[in-house]
């Protein structure tokens, strides 16, 4: 039977997860779709259309402008593409599991939905921090002190941040159901010797 954690950072979580998805599915996700879903006004994504428009004509963010048909050959982009894999194809089920479990079950965690969150925060906030440190890499002729600085506090740092402190949660949850697995173990242990 799972013992469930009903901590209250749970519903940190859920924010983030519900966050998570709009942004994934809409922004980073949108030019996978046909350009009929983005392009004309009347295309029913437009509106994210124009939001991704206003964002790149604002920052020009070469990782968000990245797409396999703008990569060139033996340049240092090579790794975006896997993060966009690494995105939609484990990212993208662990948010909505994620909102699934904590807005419609609300249960609370189980020791394996923790341990799926761990490595979800882990691998979001490696990512992130592979982003944030290839920012300090932008021409700055062509990127401003102060563009650089808004991408990483702004826009990484918050990516960064909330999954590290959700990894360090998560950690501490399996910790602690490790610790109980272990003086029960210990205790049939001792009643073995009587």
């Amino acid at each position: 039977m799972a013992v469930y954690n009903k901590s209250r950072l749970n519903y940190v979580w859920l924010a983030w997860f519900a966050l998570s998805i709009p942004i994934i599915l809409f922004i980073d996700a949108l030019h996978f779709y046909p350009s009929s879903w983005y392009s004309s006004p009347s295309a029913p994504l437009h509106m994210f259309h124009l939001v991704r428009q206003d964002y790149i004509a604002q920052y020009n963010d070469p990782i968000v402008q990245w797409s396999p048909s703008t990569s060139v050959p033996g340049s240092h982009d090579s790794w975006i593409g896997l993060f966009l894999y690494l995105e939609f194809g484990f990212t993208l089920p662990v948010v909505l599991y994620g909102f699934f479990k904590l807005a419609v079950k609300r249960k609370g965690t189980t020791g394996r939905d923790e341990l799926l969150f761990l490595v979800y925060a882990l691998e979001t906030a490696l990512t992130t921090l592979v982003c944030i440190y290839d920012v300090g890499y932008w021409d700055p002729a062509v990127y401003s002190e102060e563009v650089r600085r808004t991408m990483i506090l702004q826009f990484f740092g918050p990516w960064f941040l909330v999954p590290s402190i959700m990894a360090v949660d998560m950690a501490r949850r399996i910790l602690g159901r490790i610790k109980v697995a272990d003086e029960a173990m210990e205790e049939r242990e001792r009643r073995k010797v009587q």
